[in-house]
């Protein structure tokens, strides 16, 4: 889960989701379009409820793919995670020293009421963000931009952040450092741009239902009664959007349906287009003729409460990864393609510049299971604490896989470490989003999408100043690593390439975090649908360039 990434774009990844046909590009090919169903109305699954649809403030991934069908940024990302124009005309203009990004915007581009796209709806939508009651859980997203993190310290006034309108249509960016993927950061929901007068005159009523809000995206929203409200929601055709032309789908309809098994019938019966599904699930389903999977760069893990005297006992964080069989949870619990494992960064997420390989594969595996060596670290941790037992307080979000998930580590703890108990609470989204940000938990169990292409993505999460750093690891060559990736060798590829993995090996030798699983994606799919866009980071999905044939 996550924010935009917690964004923050929380990645949480509530709900796994694919594509089928297309490449995230949304291009189409072939004569399909000439089959279309007269009917463009399809009916979805959806696990969860919808918690946001303001794009500063949604945190969890189930309200950023929602926000990434209702309203458009500068730009989104192709099926090779390139960035490619949609409320701009073209790839920034990058300066020489790679710290000012000039852009210019898609004159086309409207509101649903009408008013047009600026330059300034941008930069109004960012300075608000960064100053919100929120803007820590997002602060990651914003703080390359120059004077941003003095502004969120309340060291500067948002006037001074590095943005300005060189006119309506052309957008000024000023970096703090250059950053080779800032681009790609552009594409994600936390930099997409808001209607001032709108806003204002709407004050707190702002996106509290789909009748307080302003779209600029392939849809509308409609039938969301609010934040923390529960019930269904529709995404409507706007007919004011710039491409309307390319969306052959008048109405989405997604229903909030809890139990996959329900959810599949109805998918049997013809009244659903698409269910996300996993675990046994995925297993059973394999062989229906709708069934996706895809890996997305989603990591699932569980963070430690450091904030708390006992966790911050590092043969007890090591006890507790180490008797983690990955392969056996991957493969035989979870089993719906998801593999253990094996550090921080998942594969296919970030690749060496010069000799192109995989960093993930490069790094290796630096999580064994070692049950013995998991028995005589809990043995030292209870001398050195002075304890004989410990009850674990396991919090988690509400999914068929968590559940199987928290089983599964719950048995493992409790049969191997004598003397720990593991209380597992499992709560809808919002709920364990309040008790992991305010610390009421001890180990909490999460999964987090990488919201653009680059290693920093989720390295970054445990820095010791970030707002997604819920744990509160605290380390300072860690933080120095990630930062020299960032700053100091930020245009020197490799030299980064070297900096992330040294900042992987610190995290994972000091059991910082404790990586479970790389997170793979499944669903049923009725097969006249065609062409959803799958997103392997950022926002999962979107329905733009998907129809129904006959």
């Amino acid at each position: 889960m996550k924010k935009k990434n917690w964004y923050p774009f929380i990645i949480l990844a509530l709900v796994f989701v694919l594509i089928a046909g297309c490449g995230a590009n949304g291009q189409k090919s072939g004569t399909e379009n000439s089959g279309l169903n007269v009917k463009q109305e399809i009916t979805v699954a959806d696990s969860q409820e919808l918690n946001s649809i303001d794009p500063s403030n949604a945190v969890d991934s189930n309200s950023q793919e929602a926000i990434n069908n209702i309203y458009e940024g500068l730009y989104r990302l192709n099926a090779n995670n390139k960035p490619v124009p949609a409320g701009a005309v073209a790839i920034p203009h990058i300066s020489k020293d790679g710290k000012t990004y000039t852009i210019k915007l898609n004159k086309k581009s409207v509101w649903s009421n009408g008013d047009k796209v600026t330059a300034k709806d941008y930069i109004f939508a960012w300075k608000r963000a960064i100053t919100s009651k929120n803007a820590a859980e997002n602060e990651t997203f914003y703080t390359f931009i120059k004077n941003a993190d003095a502004i969120i310290a309340k060291k500067k006034d948002a006037a001074t952040l590095g943005v300005k309108a060189l006119d309506d249509y052309t957008l000024q960016i000023q970096l703090n450092n250059a950053t080779p993927y800032f681009a790609s950061i552009l594409a994600n929901p936390v930099y997409y741009p808001l209607d001032e007068k709108y806003v204002q005159a709407k004050g707190n009523k702002f996106a509290s239902n789909s009748d307080n809000a302003i779209y600029n995206g392939p849809f509308v929203l409609a039938n969301f009664k609010g934040p923390g409200i529960g019930g269904d929601w529709t995404y409507e055709k706007n007919k004011t959007y710039w491409a309307k032309q390319s969306v052959k789908l008048e109405r989405v309809n997604v229903q909030v349906i809890k139990e996959t098994n329900t959810a599949i019938n109805l998918y049997k019966q013809g009244k659903l287009d698409q269910v996300a599904i996993s675990g046994e699930y995925a297993q059973q389903e394999a062989s229906d003729p709708g069934f996706i999977s895809k890996d997305a760069p989603t990591l699932a893990y569980i963070t430690p409460n450091l904030s708390k005297k006992v966790y911050q006992n590092k043969n007890l964080r090591a006890a507790l990864s180490l008797v983690i069989d990955r392969k056996k949870l991957a493969g035989n619990i979870i089993g719906d393609g998801s593999k253990a494992a094996t550090g921080v960064i998942p594969d296919g997420l970030y690749f060496s510049a010069q000799s192109k390989k995989d960093f993930a594969k490069v790094s290796g595996n630096h999580l064994p299971t070692n049950v013995a060596q998991a028995k005589k670290l809990w043995k030292k941790a209870q001398a050195e604490l002075g304890i004989k037992t410990l009850k674990i307080n396991l919090v988690t979000f509400d999914s068929d896989r968590m559940r199987s998930v928290t089983e599964y580590y719950q048995n493992a703890v409790e049969n191997n470490l004598k003397g720990i108990k593991v209380n597992i609470s499992v709560n809808p989204v919002q709920v364990f989003i309040n008790k992991a940000t305010s610390g009421n938990y001890d180990l909490a169990l999460l999964t987090w999408g990488a919201d653009y292409p680059d290693a920093s993505s989720l390295l970054k999460l445990f820095v010791s100043d970030s707002g997604n750093n819920w744990g509160k690891y605290k380390n300072s060559y860690y933080d120095k690593a990630v930062k020299a990736a960032d700053v100091k060798d930020a245009n020197q590829p490799e030299k980064r390439w070297y900096d992330a993995l040294n900042a992987q090996n610190i995290i994972l030798s000091d059991y910082g975090v404790i990586p479970v699983y790389f997170q793979s994606s499944s669903l049923l799919q009725n097969v006249k649908l065609k062409h959803v866009n799958f997103y392997s980071t950022g926002p999962r999905l979107d329905y733009r360039n998907a129809y129904l044939t006959k």
